[in-house]
């Protein structure tokens, strides 16, 4: 069995070590261990404009108060 290997720098320390050449990761396993208790890109909240309110819900609620906003 051949296994090939990529001598790497890790962006986080910049520590030599050895990657498979099947794998992707940019961290040795010290970093990803310790990038672990980051927040992922997907639990973020989203940044720029606000959604837009929906105009129903705008006057149902105009609705209940008797009066417009």
């Amino acid at each position: 069995m051949e296994l090939r290997v990529q001598l790497k720098v890790c962006e986080g320390c910049g520590c030599l070590w050895y990657r498979a050449q099947t794998q992707g990761n940019v961290y040795c396993k010290h970093c990803e261990v310790k990038l672990k208790a980051f927040p992922t890109a997907e639990t973020r909240k989203l940044r720029g404009r606000p959604s837009r309110r929906i105009l129903s819900q705008v006057w149902a609620v105009a609705e209940e108060t008797g009066g417009a906003l």
